[in-house]
């Protein structure tokens, strides 16, 4: 009796296969039948049962794109949202609307960009196309023609000491931007506020959002938010949900805090009196957050609320009326 090493391969797949040893079958009639028998059978299985398979690939969805509005008044914002995207695929967009590309966030089963407007924006046509970009191939194209519509802003003249112009000096404006922007570098990968902002305060607005205002007769620039006059102390509320970035007393705008409402939205509330929250709390609409005063470059108790989408100032009074996730369906 001498030993018959054996060695079967079966192929199970393209790239798969299953050896199987026989080491020690005996050369005698009946074991080598049986062996053949079973090398036979073996075989037949694989004809039968392991023929490669190969799946269909689903095609790529189409993404959509949609904007939510074509007519801006200056300072104010729009959306863009995209959905049916692949983890491969890449958005640009061009335009002369903005300078930059847009932040896009994940959300519900696609990405959403807020993008806002400065008040200096032009009146007239801008068109605002966006790309969808997969395996270098456009996958989807939508261009919009943005119709930013006239609107006059007023000027306003303030007196004040040669003390508190330096207050506004450059090298201040520069140390309180270090703070700021370090408020601004981090945001929420989600919305965080629930439909409209409120009013933080109530109170007269004795300043409009991009107001020309000339201290000492010499242009100062434009008004990046609303003055809101109330006294010394009255309650200051989060306009919307989110989490403190901020919470400092700064040289310009005196005690200020930043509320991140995620997805690059911010809140500013500057001048008060007393901070009333510490960095890195949660907020709801509606709390308590600081008193209105009068610190920093102020000439009276007021409370200057503004707000942007990353550093673009836009019109608070934009999103007291509009949701900017309302578009979405």
């Amino acid at each position: 009796m001498c030993e018959v090493p054996a060695i079967i391969r079966l192929r199970r797949s393209f790239f798969n296969y299953v050896e199987i040893r026989i080491s020690r079958i005996s050369n005698s009639k009946g074991l080598l039948g049986m062996g053949k028998y079973f090398i036979k059978a073996l075989i037949g299985l694989h004809e039968e049962y392991f023929e490669p398979e190969i799946a269909e690939l689903e095609p790529a969805p189409v993404p959509e794109i949609v904007f939510s509005d074509i007519e801006l008044l200056p300072g104010d914002c729009f959306g863009i949202y995209i959905k049916d995207l692949t983890e491969r695929d890449d958005i640009q967009v061009s335009t002369a609307l903005v300078q930059g590309q847009p932040r896009f966030f994940n959300y519900m089963e696609g990405k959403l960009t807020i993008v806002g407007t400065s008040c200096r924006t032009k009146e007239g046509d801008y068109s605002y196309k966006v790309q969808v970009l997969r395996g270098g191939e456009i996958a989807a194209e939508k261009e919009e023609t943005l119709k930013v519509l006239s609107k006059g802003f007023v000027e306003q003249y303030l007196t004040v000491s040669t003390t508190q112009k330096e207050q506004r000096s450059d090298d201040n404006f520069d140390k309180d931007r270090v703070h700021t922007e370090r408020a601004k570098s981090v945001t929420s990968e989600r919305p965080l506020w629930e439909g409209l902002f409120i009013k933080p305060v109530e109170g007269r607005i004795s300043t409009e959002f991009g107001m020309i205002r000339y201290i000492n007769e010499v242009e100062s620039g434009r008004h990046s938010g609303l003055d809101i006059a109330a006294a010394r102390g009255t309650p200051v509320e989060a306009a919307n949900n989110g989490v403190i970035r901020l919470s400092m007393m700064l040289t310009v705008t005196g005690n200020t805090i930043i509320i991140d409402h995620g997805c690059n939205i911010y809140s500013s509330y500057a001048h008060l009196d007393k901070l009333l929250a510490e960095e890195g709390a949660e907020v709801k609409k509606g709390d308590i957050i600081g008193e209105v005063g009068t610190t920093g470059f102020s000439t009276g108790p007021h409370l200057h609320w503004s707000t942007t989408i990353g550093s673009q100032y836009i019109n608070p009074e934009a999103l007291m009326e509009s949701d900017p996730l309302s578009f979405i369906r």
